[in-house]
C-alpha cells in the first residue's frame, strides 16, 4: 500500500480536485462508422471525476460518464453495429497517482499540464468494451480502441 503524507493529500485536494472534478473530455475511436460508402469517425464523449481518499490514501480518476453516436454501421466480423446513441454512467478507474507521481506533480512548474498528460495517455491506452446493438436486435460488447483524446 502506498502511503501518501497528509500534507500532500491535502494540497492535491486544495489546488487540483475541484479543477479535476466533471471534467469532459471528448475521443475517437479507431473504428469508423460507414454512411452511404463513406467513413466517419466515431466519437464519444467521457465526463472524468477526480477523487483524493484520505481513508485509502489513493487519488483516482474515473470514468463517470459516456455519450456518443455510432452515425453509421461497423462491422465486426460477421456482426454489424447499427447505428445508435450511446449514453453510459459508470465508475471506470483510468487513472490511479501513486505517491511518487503525486510528489512530482506537486512539485512541476505546471502541475495541471502535467496531470492532464497523464489523464490523456491513460484514456489512449485503454481499450474500453461496450454493450452495443447488431442486427437481428441482438447486442455485443464492442471493444473500442481510442485513436486520440482531448478536452472540451
Amino acid at each position: 500500500m502506498v502511503v501518501f503524507s497528509e500534507s500532500a493529500l491535502l494540497e492535491f485536494k486544495q489546488n487540483f480536485q475541484n479543477s479535476l472534478e466533471n471534467l469532459p473530455i471528448s475521443v475517437v475511436s479507431r473504428s469508423t462508422a460507414i454512411v452511404n460508402d463513406v467513413e466517419y469517425p466515431v466519437k464519444f464523449d467521457f465526463v472524468t471525476e477526480t477523487l483524493v481518499d484520505h481513508k485509502k490514501q489513493v487519488v483516482t480518476t474515473n470514468i463517470i460518464e459516456i455519450e456518443g453516436t455510432i452515425p453509421g454501421t461497423i462491422k465486426i466480423g460477421s456482426l454489424q453495429v447499427i447505428p445508435q446513441h450511446i449514453h453510459i454512467t459508470c465508475e471506470y478507474e483510468i487513472l490511479s497517482i501513486t505517491n511518487n507521481e503525486l510528489k512530482a506533480l506537486l512539485q512541476d512548474e505546471k502541475p495541471m499540464l502535467l496531470y492532464s498528460d497523464w489523464l490523456l495517455e491513460a484514456i489512449e491506452n485503454e481499450i474500453l468494451v461496450l454493450e452495443v446493438k447488431v442486427e437481428n436486435d441482438q447486442v455485443i460488447d464492442w471493444p473500442v480502441g481510442i485513436k486520440n483524446a482531448y478536452f472540451l
